[in-house]
Formats: structure tokens, sequence, C-alpha cells
């Protein structure tokens, strides 16, 4: 790609639908039992012959399943117009192989660090357009069909173009990339603004973390001066009075006890007068 890049996916899910990996017991499961009920129809069959042919079953299983979950494929390329998630293919319905999500579709990116490379999740916004997966009826009766007719039914949609659901969103692993160089190359391709976030885990995926909220400054209270800030001329802080105004001493000392008039005051004609006092009768 001239203006984009292409990189590999890890996993069956580029070629197989999903849940095809664990067909592959089942169908050696099924061969294990022909081959016992073969050998007891044939007359009996020696143990050590028996548990030699189980054993070359059961590595044969183990085998193809660690092949199949670590096939590599290019089916991960972006580029200016977006991202294309799939094998590229000549088939006539090539959109069952294939998926392309707009950049403007995209909400967001985030990147995990893996031992084969990184894992790519990319959520979608509410105007997206998702390819749903499969219901637990269909899904069911797809894995019947490729569990007895795998070269027809395998080759439908593929697991890594369905997307998964709360919050709809694609993961694809890619190999041989680390979440730096991922995130650079993206960044030559995207448009500006999209968030990109590396998280250290795939537990960091399944939960949703606000942003940080912006410390908010108080509002200083009448009198009280910011941090920083200086008093301008005649600008009165706390505990200091306003000009003309009496201090707490000031206010105590020209207040006047009770029962004595303040002055400035006219006399109360009410008010008790003292007597002189009475001399004893000799």
């Amino acid at each position: 790609m001239a203006d984009g890049f292409t990189c590999l996916v890890r996993g069956p899910s580029s070629r197989y639908p999903r849940g095809f990996i664990w067909l592959i017991p089942v169908w050696f499961g099924l061969v294990a039992v022909a081959v016992v009920i073969i050998g007891r129809r044939l007359g009996g069959m020696p143990l050590w012959l028996g548990a030699a042919e189980l054993g070359g079953l059961l590595f044969a299983a183990l085998t193809v399943i660690c092949v199949l979950g670590t096939l590599r494929r290019h089916a991960f390329s972006a580029d200016r117009d977006g991202i294309w998630l799939g094998v590229r293919t000549n088939r006539r319905r090539p959109k069952l192989r294939q998926v392309h999500i707009f950049w403007p579709e995209v909400s967001r990116l985030r990147i995990v660090p893996r031992r084969y490379g990184s894992v790519l999740e990319i959520g979608l916004g509410p105007a997206a357009r998702i390819v749903h997966r499969y219901g637990v009826v269909s899904q069911f009766a797809l894995l019947l069909g490729v569990l007895f007719m795998p070269l027809g039914f395998g080759r439908g949609r593929p697991g890594l173009t369905t997307a998964r659901a709360d919050p709809p969103r694609y993961l694809v692993r890619i190999c041989d990339m680390t979440p730096g160089e991922l995130g650079s190359r993206l960044a030559s391709v995207m448009p500006p603004g999209l968030p990109v976030r590396v998280v250290p885990n795939m537990t960091a995926l399944r939960f949703e973390f606000p942003p940080p909220r912006r410390p908010q400054r108080r509002r200083p209270r009448a009198g009280q001066l910011a941090a920083g800030q200086q008093p301008w001329p005649g600008q009165p802080t706390v505990g200091q009075p306003t000009v003309g105004q009496p201090t707490v001493g000031q206010q105590t000392a020209s207040r006047p006890s009770a029962g004595q008039p303040s002055a400035g005051s006219p006399p109360n004609p009410q008010a008790p007068t003292s007597k002189p006092p009475v001399s004893p009768a000799r």
C-alpha cells in the first residue's frame, strides 16, 4: 500500500468462523470412538496398540490446535480512508470475508502489549456500520454444519470481521509490531484528534475509565486574597477592619455598661436615682 501499511494477524479468526478451533477436539474424539468400535468388532485389540492409537490421535489434535492458534495472515491494513479487516479475496461476495471501517466511524483506539506483538481495540461510534455476531441459535446451527461439512461451512464469515458487543468494538491480534511502532504507523494515516491509548493488560479493555477531571479553583470569599494575589491600596483583608470601622477593643470600650447612659444621650426620668444613706437614730 502506497499511503498505508499492512500487518500480520494471529489466530484462525482471519479465515474461519468464530468457535471453529473448538471443533477439532470433537473431530478427533469421533475418530477415537470409531477406532475403539472397529477394534472390538474385529475381535479385540491389544491394549498397547489401542493406547498407541489414542495417544497418536491426541498428539495430532494438539498439534492442529497449536498450528491454527498461531496461524498468521495479512488480514489488517490501514490507509487514509480507513481500516480493512480480513483477507482480500476474488470471490463474488467479498463482504463475507472482509469489512471496511472508515475513520469517521472509529471513536477510539487502544493498544495492549503482548509477547507476540500487540492487540488493537477499534472502538466504534454510534453512527458506525456494525457487522453483528450470530445469535445463540444461529451460531449453534453454523457450528453443527461445520462439524459435518467443514469445507462448505468453514469458509463463511470469519470471526475477525464480526464486532463484539457492549460496547461495539473489534479486537485484532497483530504480530511482530510493538505498541509504539503500531501507534506511530496509525498516527501517520489516521486523522488528527482521534484518541490512541496504550493500556497495560487485557483486563483494562473490559472497563471504562473516565478521563481525569481538571482541578477547579475555589473563588475567594469577600475580603480573602487568592494564592499569589497582592492586595491593592485600600482593600481590606480578613482580620483587618475597613476604614472608619472600630476594632473589637474599641467597640468594647465604647459600649456603655448596664444602667449608665451613654455620652450625648438625654437623661431618663424613669431611671432610678441614688438615695443618700440614712443615718441611724440616736
